[in-house]
């Protein structure tokens, strides 16, 4: 799993502590994570600026005080909306929470969220008792004062019980877990195949032989995985290319559109101002303004 394109895994500074905090700040509009999972449950708590993530199929639009939850083995990405986008990502590794003693709280509870059978709810606004938690965790991590370990576990602990009782969005089977991860590994495949040749000529056949299953199965899980169709997926990875040139400025507006796998410029730049709310001519002039 671990060697998969998408999969991202990064080893906790601390290992012993289990948990890892880190700021990213100043990101520019139209700067975007790709889409990956990772086993961690992963929190992403905005401060300042405007984003859209896209997670579990759906797009949320996020702001300061915004909390995305994302659950372990769950795709996902984030494309900054301004120009001074800040948030936190908060790591935590499931066994930073267990204890050598098999309770009825790990049984119940911490086990059955670390495997990923209970899914949260991704977007969680206006809730103070949410939010006092999320910047408690914060403060302390980076305050370091003494007993700042326990104190982050509490908080943690804390923040799970409100999630149980307010934003449990669906318990998974064993049988539904081992299909997710099952089809993840299979289309880590096809979204490698779109990054590498979204320049060329890409067909449906083309991925679901990849994928080793019928065009019909295909167009079905992978609407399931990403909430698109594959034509829509394809043309969205395009457009991010042509906005990264556009950003660069070295290639003219017919050039980019070729480069970008379009062979109909009007088409392209009907897309790409339907998507990004302003034609490529235009938005290069504000950008080299």
């Amino acid at each position: 799993m671990k060697d998969l394109k998408s999969y991202y895994n990064k080893k906790m500074p601390d290992p012993n502590l289990g948990v890892d905090i880190f700021l990213a700040e100043n990101f520019k509009k139209g700067v975007k994570f790709k889409s990956h999972w990772h086993e961690n449950m992963q929190l992403y708590f905005f401060t300042k600026g405007k984003a859209i993530v896209e997670c579990n199929k759906k797009s949320y639009p996020v702001k300061a005080t915004s909390l995305i939850v994302v659950n372990s083995n769950e795709l996902h990405s984030l494309e900054s909306l301004s120009d001074d986008l800040k948030f936190y990502t908060i790591r935590i590794d499931s066994s930073f929470l267990f204890s050598n003693q098999v309770d009825l709280c790990q049984t119940k509870f911490l086990s059955p969220l670390s495997q990923n059978q209970i899914c949260f709810e991704n977007l969680i606004e206006n809730n103070k008792d949410i939010l006092n938690c999320i910047t408690t965790i914060i403060d302390e991590y980076y305050s370091k004062k003494i007993g700042y370990e326990l104190a982050i576990k509490s908080f943690i602990y804390r923040l799970i019980v409100l999630l149980l009782r307010n934003y449990i969005k669906k318990f998974l089977t064993k049988k539904e877990l081992t299909s997710k991860v099952n089809n993840l590994k299979r289309f880590d495949l096809i979204f490698k195949y779109i990054d590498n040749n979204y320049s060329k000529k890409i067909t449906t056949k083309d991925l679901s032989n990849i994928a080793h299953i019928s065009t019909y199965h295909f167009c079905r899980v992978f609407k399931e995985m990403t909430g698109k169709t594959t034509t829509n997926y394809i043309n969205k990875v395009r457009l991010e290319k042509a906005l990264s040139y556009l950003n660069k400025g070295n290639l003219n507006i017919t050039e980019i559109a070729l480069n970008c796998g379009f062979d109909n410029i009007n088409y392209f730049s009907r897309l790409f101002k339907k998507y990004y709310n302003v034609s490529p001519s235009k938005f290069r002039q504000t950008k080299f303004k």
